[in-house]
């Protein structure tokens, strides 16, 4: 069975993964967020078809949308986003404003206009809330981080890790995704490193000597339900290309992916030695 997967979900892999392209029809899909404090940030591309044979990094690059307009507004005013490269993302190139900075509470519509498509998405931005404990445990084969928290019954909350040494940017914790009405107010998290499909070799605890920074997110739902359905995918799949019923849940409208909302807090440390 052929899978159209979202170019979210594989954008990242390399020449070494056997992946192959068949006509399909594209479809716009977004990757994109904005916190408390932080500017608006959006990745866009076309969605690809996966199966046998050789995806190269430029086949990739083909489906990177350059020439979007994209908007994005609070309710009071609007804001166009420029397309400029930055190779803290991959794919190296996004879309951005220093005109307009999250605000927890606040609801923000994402415009998206390329060609004769359009896809339109909404995203509220939840308190940011810091962590209690943030901590290095040894573990058989490295590290682990353990973190510890007060949950709020409403607070849905993500873990995402970036390695200098490994990482170009914030990737998601397997096993990370806390729903708080759920556990106990009082709650410990295990943080493994961030994933990506282009892993050919995962390795899911932390090396001595890395350093290592933390966001943790305080997300609303549809930004939890779409990540939910994409760790699903990654665990639950033999490999990241294994044909699956559902692609994860999307909050874009006229498209796919997600625009969410992160009232994030960020955290340095350093794994032992």
């Amino acid at each position: 069975m052929k899978l159209r997967i979202l170019i979210l979900l594989i954008a990242m892999c390399t020449a070494a993964v056997s992946c192959s392209r068949e006509p399909v029809d594209e479809h716009l899909v977004v990757d994109g967020w904005i916190e408390d404090g932080g500017y608006p940030v959006v990745k866009l591309t076309s969605s690809i078809a996966v199966a046998e044979g050789a995806l190269s990094s430029d086949d990739i690059a083909a489906h990177v949308l350059r020439w979007a307009t994209v908007t994005v507004s609070d309710g009071e005013q609007t804001v166009f986003l420029t397309g400029m490269r930055d190779n803290r993302y991959f794919p190296p190139y996004v879309y951005t404003t220093y005109n307009m900075k999250g605000e927890a509470g606040k609801t923000y519509t994402l415009n998206v206009r390329y060609g004769k498509t359009e896809v339109s998405a909404e995203a509220t931005i939840p308190e940011p809330q810091p962590l209690d404990t943030l901590y290095a445990e040894p573990a058989s084969d490295g590290y682990v981080l353990r973190a510890s928290f007060d949950a709020k019954a409403d607070g849905r909350y993500i873990f995402f890790a970036q390695r200098d040494s490994l990482d170009s940017e914030y990737l998601l914790c397997q096993f990370s995704l806390v729903d708080g009405s759920t556990v106990k107010d009082k709650f410990e998290q295990v943080v493994y490193t961030g994933f990506s499909v282009r892993d050919v070799d995962y390795m899911i605890r932390y090396a001595p000597g890395e350093h290592v920074s933390v966001r943790f997110c305080n997300v609303d739902g549809p930004a939890f339900e779409f990540w939910r359905g994409y760790m699903d995918e990654w665990i639950f799949s033999r490999s990241p290309f294994f044909p699956v019923s559902a692609s994860p849940m999307s909050n874009v409208t006229g498209g796919y992916g997600v625009w969410a909302g992160y009232g994030a807090t960020y955290y340095e440390i350093d794994i032992p030695e």
